[in-house]
């Protein structure tokens, strides 16, 4: 054989595969990072989501404590029995009501709950403290304290949540016969770095042994301090010192930034860290995954392709320069198969094991095989890539929900003696029950909702679904909001009624957020355009959007203005209008504030064309 001859040959067998082989090598890596990336953002949603979840059934649990009438009784006749006696006594231990005592310990009880709550009068004095002790049996006990307390008197009157440290303080007015009237507040202590861990440990306890990758979980307060870290030893010292590698992130979190980023750990892991501040507690979390082990997984894989394609150029250049004078069948078959394998059909090359070509044929279809298997990856990680679209568009339609059930929630207060209200609110928590039991069927039907098939339009009455989305969303905001509603009588459209819903829900709620800071005016019209097509418009006088972000991110997944948002609500609505052979159009300005009008086909107006 004449191998100067072969050499002639080499870059056209050889080229072709270490590109390939680097193509493979390339994308594997970008997988990696991919998956670990939506690892990490999916652990820190997780994570978040338990936290703030926990918080809020403490304060929801404190503040049940402060409505008892127990408190407020012993509070009231605390503060008459000092109108009367100036020198008035606190309470000792043994003189608390046994059903005060009960409600206040039930709070204490057990780790990552409060630790210590104090009672102060409408004078800011203390009228007891309640501290929980964990005795060596591993059981939970209390001291009660009334001549002293490691608790700060409050301001009066206020709901207040505030960070001190890794301590968040809990102040909530303890009121006697209605809102005007303070009795005194009670304050509690929750330990931040108990209920990270705890909430920790229940996330990987979920996660079972599904990952073998190395988390790092931190949480930070608008200081850049450390409130936790696995290694409890950091706790309570500042970024900048104790962990430096992190301060970027740590940096980010106290702008009330959010985001992912690399961050290199002491022992050289290399985290892809999601971070995101919790807004309403005044803390950010980071959770990273330890890319390393699968990083170099796919490095030891890329060389093995690199070095397979190496030896597959050279064997098939020294077959080929070998059978070349011949002009086998068996060359001819494999110049087909390559040229397949070029346009992307991956068959095998079948050969007679006599035929001299078959080796080459082998290889080839050993590479065949790789390129196969890579491809199904492909299609695994697309899928998945299809999955975190879903969750965040359930995350969305979840938030919404919500936010709706917050709004009614808290107007209980001010109005819970109002029959109307009740019945109002009552109508609107069985919405949105049967909103949240929606969002739990599309889970149970992933491919369902992954398909994001559109159900057929049929005719509906416009009106009813904005009264209804209205009622629930903004009419308990007309004290602080103007709401004006101007309706027809009917409206049909051709829509499904579901989702038409859910479009009214977000263009309302998006206006009463954008006037969240103001005392605004919301103004809801719908009725016929000039050419007989059903059309509605929501327009608040908020602060309005620049013409660059509407004409290049308004109507594009995951873009937001808002700095606790999925970024999924116009880009949705817009899906389901267009589906519905429908338009949406945006005015903004701004300052001035936003107009949206949707156009749909009007069901009168298509019968008759």
């Amino acid at each position: 054989m004449n191998y100067k001859h072969s050499l002639t040959y080499l870059p056209y067998f050889l080229i072709p595969l270490l590109l390939l082989a680097a193509l493979n090598y390339w994308n594997g890596l970008r997988t990696v990072e991919t998956t670990v990336a939506a690892q990490a953002q999916n652990q820190l949603n997780s994570l978040a989501g338990e936290i703030d979840a926990r918080l809020r059934n403490e304060q929801i649990d404190l503040t049940r404590a402060a409505l008892s009438s127990s408190l407020k009784d012993l509070l009231v006749a605390r503060k008459s029995t000092a109108a009367v006696n100036q020198s008035a006594d606190n309470p000792t231990a043994a003189s608390l009501p046994s059903q005060l005592f009960l409600n206040l310990t039930s709070v204490l009880k057990g780790r990552a709950h409060c630790s210590r709550l104090a009672v102060f009068d409408d004078k800011q004095h203390l009228v007891f403290q309640i501290e929980r002790q964990q005795n060596p049996q591993g059981t939970d006990s209390f001291v009660v304290e009334t001549t002293r307390s490691t608790i700060t008197p409050p301001s009066l009157g206020n709901k207040q949540v505030a960070l001190n440290n890794s301590i968040l303080r809990y102040s909530i007015p303890v009121w006697a016969n209605g809102p005007n009237t303070n009795a005194g507040t009670l304050v509690a202590d929750l330990n931040l770095a108990e209920v990270m861990s705890d909430a920790s440990s229940v996330l990987e306890s979920s996660q079972g042994s599904e990952s073998n990758h190395t988390t790092f979980v931190t949480a930070v307060d608008p200081t850049a301090k450390i409130i936790y870290n696995p290694q409890h030893d950091r706790e309570g010292l500042l970024v900048s010192s104790a962990l430096p590698e992190f301060l970027p992130i740590a940096e980010a979190l106290t702008r009330n930034s959010a985001g992912l980023n690399h961050f290199r750990g002491t022992n050289g892991q290399d985290f892809v860290t999601a971070y995101s501040p919790l807004s309403a507690w005044n803390i950010g979390i980071a959770v990273g995954q330890d890319r390393s082990v699968v990083a170099a997984s796919a490095h030891r894989w890329g060389m093995l392709g690199i070095a397979l394609a190496l030896v597959g150029g050279i064997g098939s250049t020294l077959i080929f320069a070998s059978q070349f004078q011949r002009k086998s069948v068996g060359i001819t078959r494999v110049e087909e198969g390559l040229t397949a394998i070029a346009k992307g059909k991956l068959d095998r090359i079948d050969l007679r094991s006599s035929d001299d070509a078959r080796a080459i044929a082998d290889n080839i279809n050993i590479m065949t095989e790789r390129l196969r298997t890579q491809i199904a990856r492909e299609e695994e990680t697309r899928q998945f890539q299809s999955f975190v679209r879903i969750s965040a568009m359930l995350t969305h339609d979840l938030k919404n929900a919500i936010e709706a059930l917050s709004l009614i929630v808290g107007n209980m207060e001010r109005h819970f003696d109002n029959e109307q209200f009740r019945a109002d609110a009552l109508k609107s928590l069985t919405s949105a029950t049967d909103k949240l039991r929606a969002i739990v069927l599309r889970l149970t039907k992933p491919l369902t909702s992954l398909s994001g098939e559109h159900p057929r339009p049929k005719s509906i009455d416009l009106i009813p679904i904005i009264k209804r989305v209205e009622a629930m969303t903004a009419e308990s905001l007309r004290e602080k909001h103007q709401i004006q509603v101007t309706l027809p009588p009917n409206l049909f459209v051709y829509a499904d009624p579901e989702r038409i819903e859910k479009v009214v829900e977000n263009l309302i709620l998006n206006a009463l957020e954008a006037m969240a800071d103001r005392n605004g005016k919301l103004t809801i019209e719908a009725g016929l355009t000039s050419r007989g097509a059903a059309t509605f418009s929501i327009k608040d006088n908020g602060a309005g959007m620049t013409q660059d972000f509407i004409d290049n991110q308004l109507f594009r997944p995951f873009a937001t203005t808002k700095k606790r948002g999925v970024g999924l609500g116009l880009y949705t609505c817009r899906e389901v209008v267009e589906a519905s052979a429908g338009t949406i159009e945006v005015e903004s300005a701004e300052g001035i504030g936003t107009t949206f009008r949707v156009v749909l086909p009007s069901a009168s107006h298509d019968s008759r064309n």
